[in-house]
């Protein structure tokens, strides 16, 4: 995992990238590594930990791809 400094720079990226969404705001792992530049499993690391601190919430899985999205 990257420290913590990397940690909170991706979650950072994240939490913007989340909120620009339209709609419910929900995304695959797949989709938002790719657009703040993290590989699938590093991504989901981050996206993990972010769950755990209440900063995000799954929001279903489709085709086998969990989706994200922020905690209201």
């Amino acid at each position: 995992m990257t420290d913590d400094a990397q940690y909170n720079e991706f979650r950072d990226k994240i939490v913007a990238y989340l909120r620009s969404l339209e709609g419910k705001g929900v995304d695959t792992t797949i989709n938002i590594g790719k657009n703040v530049g993290l590989q699938r499993r590093e991504c989901s690391k981050i996206l993990n930990r972010m769950e755990l601190e209440g900063v995000i919430q799954a929001a279903g899985v489709m085709a086998g791809v969990a989706g994200y999205k922020l905690k209201q």
